[in-house]
């Protein structure tokens, strides 16, 4: 039986994290669309370097897997939270500001941009928020259709294993 549950298992973990993979394909958790990014940009906001995508492991022990990621950010977006602004977040606002703002020409004096990404920025740099929230992009978790490839794959890896190893002896016994 342990080989079962080993097959199981190892099927499970690769079944499983190729489905939630396509999460980020999908743009939602299964059936449940993320909430859109609040700044215009190409592609969806999980997917902008491809980090925490190819972040997603999976492990297994005896009767269980675990799903993780080394991504300190991954967890706050599967869940959704808070954020406490930082100074440090401040600077960066800026100086992303500063990479998007438009500027005069010879002596580079930058305009005030109010509009676009670099006016995204600056609002987000002269914010007096101490938080803001990160709404919840599921990509890892419990859904219906987990349960189906769950159950699905059970049964496929006990017909597999009845096939291989009881039904050939239980025909060598019909047999006597």
């Amino acid at each position: 039986m342990y080989n079962l549950r080993t097959a199981i298992l190892s099927d499970l973990r690769v079944e499983l994290l190729d489905e939630f993979e396509r999460n980020f394909i999908r743009k939602a958790f299964f059936d449940r669309p993320w909430p859109t990014r609040k700044m215009e940009g190409r592609g969806s906001l999980l997917l902008v370097s491809g980090r925490m995508r190819r972040s997603l492991r999976c492990t297994a022990n005896r009767s269980s897997l675990a799903f993780h990621s080394d991504v300190a950010y991954f967890s706050l977006h599967n869940r959704g939270g808070t954020v406490r602004v930082t100074p440090a977040m401040r600077k960066y606002f800026w100086a992303m500001y500063y990479k998007y703002a438009p500027t005069q020409g010879p002596g580079e004096k930058h305009h005030t941009a109010s509009n676009g990404p670099a006016g995204y920025y600056r609002a987000l740099a002269l914010t007096k928020k101490a938080e803001f929230t990160i709404p919840q992009r599921q990509v890892v978790g419990d859904h219906p259709q987990v349960g189906r490839i769950v159950h699905a794959t059970c049964d496929r890896a006990v017909r597999e294993f009845i096939d291989k190893n009881i039904a050939p002896k239980f025909r060598k016994m019909m047999k006597k």
